[in-house]
């Protein structure tokens, strides 16, 4: 724990700008065109040409090799941005994008696919804390041979090579600024029950307990996270709502509730940059998430794979990911304020982050969540339709 809270303290303290210049050779203009836009100078990207040195076996092998497979949750309007900058450095290479949008898909297909002996996707980004399982398969390949991998803090990196977290995420609530003030904000989760000013329908529940109790009840514990899931129930009566994470912060734009619980921040932010009446909040301790990526063993684009993510980890690529989706980077040299748009909700707090195992821990507390979710009258999963006889 004391390895990610010394990771969040440099996210929102170091913001001096670095005094190296910023490459030997001229960026590529999609590079520049990205800086700019996001106002950043070039010296931010000092030391790129060392991380972007791979192994010139590696580039020819490559582009023989032609193209590589992406599974990611990134939308196509996101990857866009990021290709742009990535194909001006290797435009020899196809980098295949696939949205796939539920987790199970992003990481059950693949695995079960390579347990049969075949290799559907080359990388897999976004893993959803199912390492372990292709840990268990031995189906995934060292990193540390990446130039850029060693730029990563080892709290981010799998203690085996075989993933490294490439993005962060800080999930706490979203809150009408029009209807709460800074003041009515609870310092702690436990702060959230006894306020008023969030009971009777004020508060906009979202059905992704995965996303910010888990982490808080790892931090707290057993005999807390019941008491605590209990009376969010019982003493605020939320709204239990069907709708996206996205739309839950839309709701609460619209003064349709008070509160949002979970939004993520670098959903919040771009809302509020369009004038949108919401700001984002995190009570004490902080749920933050990290997302994984990884290469499959056996990849017949072992190669593009290898130089794919070696660019994601450098800075040129860590930083066009937050221009494509306003993904906070993992890149030690990167934990900066320009990349969290509320610093302030997260400075100085403690953080609550999931271990190596949590997954008998998310069955119980989703086991319990649902419990209190359904009895209120919450949306249960879909029903199937039947078909016509």
């Amino acid at each position: 724990m004391t390895g990610k809270s010394a990771i969040l303290r440099a996210c929102v303290v170091a913001a001096a700008a670095f005094a190296m210049p910023a490459q030997g050779a001229e960026l590529p203009a999609a590079t520049q065109k990205m800086l700019a836009a996001l106002k950043l100078d070039a010296s931010i990207l000092s030391g790129l040409d060392k991380e972007l040195a791979v192994p010139q076996a590696w580039l020819d092998a490559a582009k023989k090799e032609k193209e590589v497979v992406i599974y990611t949750s990134t939308r196509p309007k996101a990857w866009a941005k990021v290709a742009g900058v990535l194909k001006e450095r290797y435009p020899g290479i196809n980098f295949r994008h696939e949205e796939v949008n539920t987790a199970e898909r992003r990481w059950m297909r693949p695995l079960a696919a390579f347990t049969q002996g075949r290799v559907i996707a080359d990388v897999i980004m976004d893993m959803s804390g199912s390492v372990y399982k292709f840990r268990e398969a031995g189906a995934l390949i060292p990193l540390n041979d990446l130039p850029g991998y060693a730029n990563f803090p080892a709290e981010v990196r799998q203690k085996d090579h075989i993933a490294v977290a490439v993005r962060s995420r800080y999930w706490c609530m979203s809150y009408n600024t029009k209807k709460l003030s800074k003041a009515d904000l609870p310092k702690t989760w436990d702060d959230l029950l006894t306020n008023p000013k969030f009971a009777d329908k004020n508060l906009a529940l979202l059905n992704r307990a995965n996303l910010w109790l888990l982490n808080v009840w790892t931090a707290k514990g057993d005999d807390w996270g019941k008491a605590y899931t209990r009376d969010l129930f019982a003493k605020l009566s939320p709204q239990l709502r069907k709708e996206g994470l996205n739309a839950g912060i839309n709701l609460v734009s619209l003064g349709e509730a008070s509160a949002a619980v979970p939004s993520a921040m670098m959903r919040v932010g771009p809302e509020a940059k369009k004038g949108a009446p919401v700001a984002f909040h995190c009570p004490e301790p902080v749920p933050y998430t990290i997302s994984d990526m990884a290469i499959l063993k056996n990849s017949p684009h072992t190669n593009a794979a290898k130089v794919f993510v070696n660019w994601f980890l450098s800075k040129e690529g860590q930083i066009a990911q937050y221009w494509g989706n306003y993904s906070p980077p993992s890149h030690k040299e990167l934990l900066r304020k320009e990349f969290l748009f509320y610093p302030e909700a997260v400075a100085g707090k403690k953080i609550a982050v999931l271990d190596d195992n949590s997954e008998e821990l998310s069955k119980r507390v989703i086991e319990e969540w649902n419990k209190y979710w359904l009895a209120a009258g919450g949306p249960g999963p879909k029903k199937k339709k039947k078909k016509a006889q």
